[in-house]
């Protein structure tokens, strides 16, 4: 059956223009938005629910001219152009944009499947609220089980918003054999036959915009043999490194989903999968949000969690909350983000819980997996599911504010509770840790440890350093706060919204360059074949500048016996040339650390001279890991300091 464009006449109702609520709702964080919501829709619509649903991303390129209808496509944008020009800057922009693509020779296209779900059922009705009604026809529609994830329907927008033509085409085969496709174009109004249009046209077999029956199989390396749908995404922006962000986006969003196997991701030749979750994670770079969701992580597997069932609930209006309808997974250590991220039975990431302690280091997971519980705090989640908003409970607000607010008090009683003997009386001093020893990983824990200085000192010199005022705590507000809760002052807040996860679009994905240094001493201190850039010419050394950068460092003994360190370094601003001094520090004085090598993927020309590293820095502001090796075998406490030259 053959396709044409139809784009129903507005017949006297409102004209719009190339502003959708829906699409606008994603722009700026499209690619993030897409893989939050497009897994979300297709665990909703799973079908056997022993197997996990698989959701795969694809891009692939089409020529222009087998574009569905493509003269036709191009002829609306001419009717779009004659009914705005001089009239809307911003309609005229799109309009000479789309035009432009449509001219080029090759189209490029992002390709969306899912399998293990029930397809678009109602494609060959005419009855509303149906899955292909909801997703194609409707506006603002959702009609998912309580325990679903979308509830408003506007997560469907999300694919179009990475469309630079506004247009996605469906392909579905759903489980009663029933196979169709059509196209959808949210454009904006434009005169045609002297009638307005709404804006919104479909690739149909009728006047009424129907299913066309049978697959339309765009993408020439693909053929759907099972159940599921397929979204075609028109002029994807391929160009850009969206691999790495949609994966990112997928790691951040859905790695309880994936944990539980509950979901499988594809993007390209990429496979994320329970199997390879935990490398991915691990792998991706030091920035404060993925170490948050290393955290994370580790948490969920652990052998050391903490689970704990919240009790049972009834009131009078919601009803009864059952014991066990949510789980809390805790963990304490050293440096944790003091929060609770909250998700549903889904478990896609919601939003991060605060100011629940600021004297404990804790990190925790809240899973609402109860029926009961899934059903009212749905109602709760506004559009973008990063925040409840007990507003939204139409059947009573203050009901839902009360059980919100239980709901919290149940996670802070009990972090409260499991962790009472690490409480202080006072808060963490931020940044002390950097200038203290890390803990040892090689083993040998348990042990009496004393601070040795067996190095033969050569001199001894009083010096006065310029004081680097450390970078403050991104979560000082949230300790000060944290505090004034436990002494019972003040009142709860809703958590973070989502993190941005992809805070550095250029990740290591190797943080550790040197996975396996040399065991053997180095009897040559100075392995360099010219340690010193400038041998024999004093005048040329104070010619470094020697600017001091503030720093935070971290280091890790990885062998005592033979002297071996992983250190991090977060520079305080971005630098070309830089010099590091390590020192050993005692209680009373400091002396000279031999450095005998160095390795790392963020230095290059690295040149050694005693305790002096100068380098070339490749990253910028960025973390440096670098593998350190020392002619000194016993613990030490390593203080650093970074010059610029």
């Amino acid at each position: 059956m053959v396709g044409y464009w139809n784009f129903p006449a507005v017949a006297g109702g409102q004209v719009n223009s190339i502003n959708n609520a829906g699409i606008e709702t994603f722009r700026g964080d499209e690619l993030n938005s897409v893989g939050r919501e497009v897994p979300q829709n297709s665990i909703d619509a799973q079908y056997d629910e022993t197997k996990p649903v698989i959701v795969e991303f694809k891009s692939f390129h089409l020529h222009t001219i087998d574009f569905p209808d493509y003269q036709e496509f191009m002829n609306i944008f001419d009717d779009c152009e004659a009914t705005w020009k001089g009239h809307n800057p911003k309609c005229e922009k799109f309009i000479e944009q789309a035009k432009g693509i449509l001219s080029k020779q090759k189209l490029s296209f992002l390709r969306i499947s899912d399998f293990n779900t029930k397809g678009l059922e109602g494609a060959n009705s005419k009855e509303l609220g149906t899955p292909w009604s909801s997703l194609i026809r409707e506006s603002g529609s959702s009609n998912k089980a309580d325990s679903s994830g979308g509830s408003f329907g506007i997560g469907k927008s999300a694919p179009a918003a990475n469309s630079k033509l506004r247009t996605l085409f469906y392909d579905s085969l759903d489980i009663h054999g029933i196979s169709s496709h059509i196209g959808v174009s949210n454009i904006m109004s434009f005169e045609k036959d002297e009638k307005i249009t709404t804006g919104v046209g479909y690739f149909t077999s009728d006047e009424n915009s129907r299913a066309i029956p049978g697959l339309l199989g765009l993408d020439p390396n693909f053929v759907r043999l099972e159940p599921g749908t397929d979204i075609y995404i028109s002029a994807f922006n391929s160009n850009e490194p969206w691999e790495e962000r949609l994966l990112h986006s997928i790691l951040m969003n859905f790695f309880i989903t994936i944990h539980q196997k509950k979901l499988i991701v594809r993007i390209e030749d990429i496979e994320v999968s329970h199997q390879n979750l935990g490398e991915l994670i691990m792998a991706l770079e030091d920035t404060e949000d993925f170490n948050t969701l290393k955290a994370y992580y580790q948490l969920l597997v652990s052998e050391d969690t903490i689970v704990v069932s919240s009790p049972e609930r009834e009131y009078r209006t919601i009803g009864k909350f059952k014991s066990g309808e949510a789980t809390l997974f805790l963990t304490t250590g050293n440096d944790l983000n003091r929060r609770v991220l909250m998700t549903r039975k889904t478990g896609m990431r919601l939003f991060e819980r605060g100011r629940i302690s600021g004297s404990i280091s804790f990190t925790g997971i809240l899973m609402i997996t109860g029926e009961k519980m899934n059903q009212v705090f749905k109602e709760l989640e506004n559009p973008a599911h990063t925040k409840w908003e007990t507003s939204r409970y139409e059947d009573n607000p203050k009901a839902a504010e009360k059980a919100m607010k239980e709901l919290f008090k149940f996670v802070r009683d009990t972090v409260h509770e499991q962790f009472q003997a690490e409480e202080t009386d006072v808060m963490d001093a931020i940044g002390l840790s950097d200038f203290l020893p890390d803990e040892d990983a090689s083993g040998q824990q348990g042990q009496e440890r004393k601070e040795s200085l067996t190095i033969k000192i050569k001199e001894l010199k009083q010096k006065e350093k310029d004081k680097v005022n450390p970078k403050p705590s991104k979560n000082k507000k949230d300790d000060i706060k944290g505090l004034l809760i436990d002494a019972g002052i003040g009142e709860e807040e809703e958590g973070n919204p989502n993190p941005n996860p992809n805070p550095n679009p250029n990740p290591n994905p190797n943080p550790n360059p040197n996975p396996n240094p040399n065991p053997n001493p180095n009897p040559n201190p100075n392995p360099n074949p010219n340690p010193n850039p400038y041998p024999g010419d004093d005048s040329k050394q104070k010619k470094e500048k020697n600017i001091p950068i503030g720093s935070r460092m971290r280091y890790l003994c990885t062998d005592k016996v033979n002297g071996l360190y992983r250190v991090n370094i977060l520079p305080g601003k971005k630098f070309e040339q830089g010099k590091l001094e390590f020192r050993i520090t005692g209680e009373q004085s400091e002396v000279k650390l031999p450095v005998t090598s160095v390795s790392s993927a963020q230095m290059e020309n690295i040149r050694i001279e005693n305790n002096i590293v100068r380098f070339a820095n490749k990253v910028g502001k960025k973390d440096i890991n670098l593998e350190l090796k020392i002619d000194y075998d016993d613990y030490c406490a390593i203080e650093v300091s970074l010059y610029e030259i």
